[in-house]
């Protein structure tokens, strides 16, 4: 049995369906294997082809870390990241990945999080190349309700160098077994990229794929699961997986995609948008969420730490795709825009002037228009804006610019509320 925090491991507790507790190193895989491993000293076999029948493939449902699936829906319906594989969490910069994976690790340790292990706290291993624990890391953890005792800062230490930079594919190995030791159930890496050896050119993706597959390969092997992070390109295709910086390789590699991104709101403001823009292993076209970034003060022995925290909001019909599709439109006149405009000047005008936000939000996404497109026609149609109520109760108006009321103090321009 396998120590954890010094302390030898209780047997593990059967929890029904043939799962275990995390004590156990394995407790969610199957033991069965294709071939039984030679004995050390038996003589190289040659070089040969083993055929079997896909009738003695042993058939298992997928698991899943993060599910949302809803009550009353099929099971596992809404996995959103599966277990023992390599997912990636992208997007542009100030978008909250990085609290993101600190939100994820405090669930995981605290076993919070909707999925496979909801109720069994893990450990998790955190691997941060851009930030510092001191000042950064830790009290984000602290500020998400992690348990600090189940969450570990990976360091290297080599002959002569005592912090030695974790690299891979050099430290695969040693990472793996760490993993196993500590019955890990999430591995983070921000970013991924500047783990891979520096020998490595990340733009070629062969080479990525060297230094990633024996890691993916580890976390099947050794029951974990690899949170990478990655940047966006600064422009290109609205396809989230093809804005993501270094390789074209992470496309075979990983399972799954979140992205995010960032819209124009009603009120002038902007709102955080969170895609799960691929789903090897379920279902695509789950509905997205909105997330906010808290401002969050820790308290310490010297004093107070400003840091921010990841908060899952509500589902919500935008997705990134929408978002970046949107943003990658010229200014200018363009087909698309023109036919949108048109109608949400139609839609005003049969309404006497003006409608209420939700409602024309809702009838332009049944004609296909996306929540950031009638954004942007809004403030080209310099429709004026009046907020009302308070709380659950506040609402919004679009007014045309001519049939808008001069005498209220509320209602604004959209060139002057945007600019």
């Amino acid at each position: 049995m396998t120590a954890f925090n010094g302390a030898a491991l209780p047997p593990p507790e059967v929890l029904g369906a043939g799962l275990t507790s995390f004590t156990d190193p394995a407790p969610l895989a199957d033991e069965a294997t294709w071939r039984e491993e030679p004995p050390e000293d038996a003589a190289p076999q040659p070089r040969g082809l083993i055929l079997r029948p896909a009738s003695s493939v042993r058939i298992k449902p997928v698991r899943w870390l993060w599910d949302t699936t809803p009550e009353g829906a099929p099971p596992t319906s809404h996995g959103r990241i599966p277990m023992y594989s390599l997912v990636l969490a992208a997007g542009g910069p100030g978008l909250g990945k990085s609290q993101f994976a600190v939100w994820m690790t405090a669930r995981i340790t605290t076993g919070t999080l909707p999925g496979e292990l909801h109720g069994k706290p893990r450990p998790v291993i955190y691997a941060a190349a851009e930030d510092s624990w001191q000042y950064t890391i830790a009290p984000r953890l602290v500020a998400a309700g992690a348990d600090m005792d189940l969450v570990f800062n990976v360091t290297v230490q080599d002959d002569g160098q005592p912090h030695a930079r974790l690299t891979l594919p050099i430290d695969t190995s040693l990472l793996a077994q760490e993993a196993e030791r500590h019955s890990v159930a999430l591995l983070v890496m921000d970013p991924l990229l500047s783990y891979i050896d520096k020998g490595i050119n990340d733009y070629r993706a062969a080479e990525v794929r060297q230094a990633l597959e024996p890691l993916v390969a580890a976390a099947d092997r050794h029951h974990f699961t690899i949170l990478g992070l990655a940047h966006f390109t600064k422009a290109g295709s609205a396809d989230p997986l093809s804005r993501v910086a270094g390789s074209g390789a992470f496309g075979q590699l990983i399972r799954a995609l979140i992205a995010f991104a960032k819209e124009d709101t009603d009120d002038g403001d902007e709102r955080f948008v969170m895609s799960l823009e691929k789903n090897n292993l379920g279902r695509v076209g789950l509905p997205s969420h909105t997330y906010t970034i808290q401002p969050v003060t820790v308290d310490t022995e010297e004093g107070p730490s400003y840091v921010s925290r990841f908060v899952l909001g509500p589902e919500t019909n935008t997705s990134v795709r929408e978002v970046m599709r949107d943003e990658g439109v010229p200014a200018g006149d363009r087909s698309e825009s023109d036919e949108v405009r048109l109608w949400l000047r139609d839609y005003l005008t049969d309404l006497g002037g003006s409608a209420d936000s939700a409602d024309i939000l809702k009838d332009g996404q049944k004609q296909g228009y996306s929540r950031s497109t009638l954004y942007r026609v809004k403030s080209k149609l310099r429709l004026v804006t009046k907020q009302a109520g308070f709380g659950k109760k506040k609402s919004s108006v679009w007014y045309l610019p001519e049939a808008a009321p001069t005498d209220d103090p509320e209602a604004t321009p959209d060139t002057l509320r945007d600019n």
